[in-house]
């Protein structure tokens, strides 16, 4: 976290620990490893899986609701082609609102049934692998050609802040992630970028500074190591820590499978093409362990 730094024994052990998860459910494609995140800065209000927990400074019982909407999004911004990026900007935001209200009413129905309190909406754009449901497409109306491309940083910090000054709008209730999610394998839009080569783990790294949570259904090849695993953890962690974010990391290693060939999982959890990471190692800093210390402004507050 910003306030503790990173723990890189802890680090070393989930590398360890992702691999064996992908080992356990090898006969599905290491299925098991779609349902591990690694978290800096994790918020305790998060209902979106596979990150949802309920923290210990949560009520007894509450309900905490997230809502999406990547499609109505993006239909939203066909009607603006060709008009100044504040105009973008202004259209995303009305159109979280209107999400974020409904979210709100649904909520508090359910609150209401349940006799339980309400907590928060989440307003996440969270794609699927549907046509027309995706977070790249979204960016790709903008006016990229191919996500992943240049200028794709700087759209998605657009897109982010939009979406959650539309949520605050809306409702005092906001809490969660809230924002825009880049599950490769669980938008279509990101699929068809990375099987095109425009869209690579090191420009998704770079994509996370500016988006809601981190490097996300990244399928990696099966013959990954452990300490590059943890090493990829330790990038993605360290940017949350300096820039007080919450960021994450849900890697695949799929047994058996290389640079190029596609991993099927199923329903929401979509398909997958396995994307290079860098061969060279990073084993020594990874097992020297220890601590990165929290940064200078984080022990001032």
């Amino acid at each position: 976290s910003t306030r503790a730094g990173i723990n890189m024994d802890a680090v070393k052990l989930m590398g360890r620990i992702i691999k064996d998860t992908a080992a356990r459910t090898a006969d599905r494609d290491g299925l098991g490893c779609a349902k591990l995140v690694v978290f800096c800065n994790a918020v305790e209000d998060n209902p979106f899986m596979a990150g949802a927990f309920h923290g210990v400074g949560e009520a007894e019982r509450v309900i905490n609701v997230g809502v999406s909407g990547p499609g109505v999004v993006y239909h939203a911004l066909q009607s603006v082609k060709g008009q100044p990026l504040d105009v973008v900007a202004e259209t995303v935001k009305k159109t979280a609102f209107q999400v974020t209200r409904m979210g709100q009413l649904v909520a508090k129905e359910a609150s209401s049934r349940l006799d339980t309190p309400f907590g928060i909406v989440d307003l996440s754009l969270a794609p699927t692998p549907a046509i027309g449901d995706s977070v790249a497409r979204i960016l790709e109306e903008m006016g990229l050609e191919v996500c992943g491309t240049h200028g794709t940083t700087a759209a998605l910090a657009l897109l982010n802040d939009a979406v959650k000054k539309g949520g605050v709008m809306a409702s005092s209730s906001v809490g969660g992630l809230s924002g825009a999610f880049i599950p490769v394998s669980e938008d279509e839009g990101m699929i068809a970028a990375a099987k095109a080569g425009t869209l690579c783990v090191d420009k998704l790294e770079a994509m996370t500074c500016v988006c809601s949570v981190g490097l996300d259904m990244i399928a990696v090849p099966g013959d990954t190591s452990a300490e590059t695993i943890s090493a990829i953890i330790a990038d993605e962690a360290a940017i949350g820590m300096v820039n007080n974010k919450t960021t994450a990391v849900r890697l695949l290693p799929t047994p058996g499978k290389n640079v190029g060939d596609t991993v099927e999982m199923g329903g929401l959890l979509g398909s997958a093409p396995v994307m290079p990471v860098h061969k060279e190692s990073s084993a020594d800093f990874i097992q020297r362990g220890g601590r990165i210390p929290a940064p200078l402004h984080s022990l001032r507050n």
